[in-house]
């Protein structure tokens, strides 16, 4: 029996149907991506979309944002310096015509009104120079280091001019890992401080000293080291990595090695570290790869006993002021202390409360003389400056030893007289001596042929009447004090140039031999910038000193040179900035590049995508509405 043909089976509706259905989804969801593709312009809405192009347009958007906040840092530093540059234009221009009127006043070429009406025209520059000195970018004050928001100039007693800034550098980063100062401070612009005063303090190593304060500040950093003693027979590795303090190398090192075998001591003399063992001898040693030892400077090999050498250490706030000078300290304080001339003011400073460098910083600071104190730059010693324009300044003893000691002092037997009265020296002319007038009427004239400091001088006064014509510093204020036994009559230097620089020039009109003829101070401390110079200069043509006008001139023009060499650091600072921001601007539009690469779409592609799709979408439509007809003769 033949068996008639299969007759191909049916898909049965619901199955098209479904399959219909998902293919129209599909078609709309691409849709949907595409439109949205078209919108944002993105490849991907969501990271999962394309992980890869999701990852690398983060770390690129990422760096796009730096950058962008750098530039914009560039951008601000660049406004701000040349903001400053224009300041200081302004300075420039004043120190030219003070150049001019100072030149203008010397000699007698000029009348005492005319010089007045110059003085007139000098405190106009001054006020120029103060609005320089205090103007502002984006209320931010130029010229007062960290202390920004409020003027960093203004003017004080006696036409004196007070700088209440710092010396603070203010860096913004300007590039990945760099970055640069974008500030001038008052005392670099316009040399508003006195130079400071100050010497190496030697502070004596103690217990207590900090291994992070070593080495002048920049420290030790200490490890594992290897010690053997041969009495008794050790051999230990002491960890030093946890020690903060010479005390606690101390006790890690006995306690390891027992106090009974070995003794880590102060050596006084030359501030550093004394190991010894009770008996035998002792070795130290780095460990394979380390340098702890070597750090704290006591490898050694069968030695007696070991000595790190000067540790050198820093000066710090905590520092002990009888910790100074080796440990010898500062001299007694009580009924002594500083005697510190600002101006027309003069105050005895007593330190006999002060235990620490930071007291005497507070004490200094609140003495209300406006001076500016810290530890000098090479982290050894105290550095003193005074803060007013236009005025002289000095420290000097009072009764006693403490300014010397703490570095200080503004004249001493080493005075240089090249330094004298603001730099001009002393006119030391062969044939023309020093004439003095003992007590018992006679005169005596002192050849200072070949002197060059203040002892000089002294020595060749002492060597006239060994005992009983007697120079020496003075031991209140600053200047040399003359003793003379030799009668009861009036004691008196002749007024000369060269008395008047040494400031000896002057008469003790009593008939007392224990009452010295005291001299002036002949190396008061000024600050010689622009400012100090514009007041001096004022009150020289106001009197009509043709020595001073001579000296300021001269001044001027170096301080001129001194302001062309800031304008110098500022445009270089300006110009590494217009480099980095054309570096910046090349790396984002490189940035955005491949940022476009990974996330942007091609919206022509897209656009043709949509379009096959759409066609694609109707085609299934159609189709659909063909397969879904449900009439019985479909069916059939």
């Amino acid at each position: 029996m033949d068996i008639g043909p299969l007759l191909p089976g049916r898909m049965p509706n619901s199955l098209a149907g479904q399959r219909l259905q998902s293919q129209i989804q599909n078609a709309e969801f691409s849709m949907s991506q595409l439109q949205q593709e078209i919108s944002t312009g993105h490849t991907f809405q969501i990271p999962s979309d394309n992980p890869v192009a999701a990852t690398q347009a983060i770390q690129l958007q990422s760096l796009l944002t730096k950058n962008t906040q750098l530039d914009s840092n560039v951008q601000s530093s660049t406004a701000l310096l040349n903001s400053t540059d224009a300041a200081l234009a302004s300075v420039t221009s004043a120190l030219n015509a003070a150049r001019g009127l100072a030149t203008a006043g010397i000699g007698s070429t000029s009348t005492p009104q005319q010089k007045t009406v110059m003085a007139q025209q000098v405190q106009s520059l001054i006020t120029q120079v103060i609005d320089a000195a205090n103007s502002t970018f984006n209320t931010r004050y130029l010229f007062g280091g960290s202390q920004n928001t409020s003027p960093p100039f203004s003017l004080a007693a006696n036409g004196s001019i007070l700088y209440n800034g710092d010396q603070q550098s203010l860096n913004t980063f300007v590039d990945a890992g760099l970055s640069q100062p974008t500030n001038i401070d008052g005392n670099t612009a316009l040399a508003a401080l006195t130079p400071p005063t100050t010497s190496d303090l030697n502070p004596a190593l103690t217990l207590q000293t900090k291994l992070s304060d070593l080495a002048g500040g920049q420290g030790i950093v200490p490890g594992e080291i290897s010690v053997t003693l041969s009495s008794p027979a050790v051999t230990k590795t002491i960890d030093l990595s946890q020690a903060k303090s010479i005390g606690d190398i101390q006790g890690l090192i006995q306690n390891a090695l027992g106090a009974a075998n070995v003794t880590v001591a102060i050596d006084p003399a030359k501030d550093g570290i004394s190991i010894t063992p009770t008996a035998g001898v002792i070795t130290i040693a780095n460990l394979p790869g380390g340098t702890a030892a070597t750090n704290l400077g006591i490898t050694g090999s069968a030695v007696a006993s070991i000595d790190s050498g000067d540790l050198n250490p820093a000066l710090t706030l905590t520092t002990k002021l009888a910790d100074l000078n080796g440990g010898t300290g500062i001299g007694p304080t009580a009924g002594t202390g500083l005697l510190i001339t600002s101006g027309s003011t003069t105050k005895a400073i007593d330190l006999s409360s002060d235990v620490t460098v930071e007291d005497l910083f507070n004490q200094l600071r609140n003495s209300g003389l406006n001076l500016a104190v810290g530890i000098n730059s090479a982290g050894n010693g105290v550095a003193v400056s005074s803060r007013l324009n236009g005025v002289n300044f000095s420290i000097g003893e009072n009764n006693g030893q403490n300014a010397a000691k703490l570095g200080i002092r503004t004249f001493s037997a080493s005075t240089p007289l090249s330094s004298l009265n603001l730099g001009t020296g002393v006119p030391i002319v062969s044939g023309q001596p020093l004439a003095i007038t003992r007590r018992n009427g006679s005169v005596v004239n002192v050849d200072l042929t070949g002197s060059n400091t203040i002892q000089d001088v002294i020595n060749k006064i002492n060597a006239v009447a060994p005992g009983n014509l007697v120079a020496s510093v003075k031991t209140v204020g600053n200047g040399i004090s003359l003793l003379d036994n030799s009668g009861t009559g009036p004691l008196s230097v002749d007024n000369s140039a060269l008395g008047t620089a040494l400031g000896l020039a002057g008469t003790e009109p009593g008939n007392n031999p224990a009452v010295p003829l005291v001299g002036k101070d002949p190396n008061p401390q000024t600050a010689g910038g622009t400012l100090d110079l514009l007041v001096r200069l004022q009150n020289a043509l106001q009197n009509n000193d043709n020595a001073e006008l001579s000296r300021i001139g001269a001044q001027i023009d170096v301080e001129a040179a001194r302001v062309s060499s800031v304008r110098g650091t500022v445009g270089t600072r300006a110009q590494t900035l217009q480099n980095i921001d054309a570096s910046l601007k090349s790396q984002n539009l490189q940035t955005q590049q491949a940022l476009s690469d990974a996330r942007d779409a091609d919206l022509a592609t897209v656009l043709s995508q949509l379009v096959a799709q759409q066609t694609s979408f109707e085609a299934t439509l159609r189709t659909a509405a063909q397969t879904m007809q449900l009439s019985l003769a479909h069916f059939l």
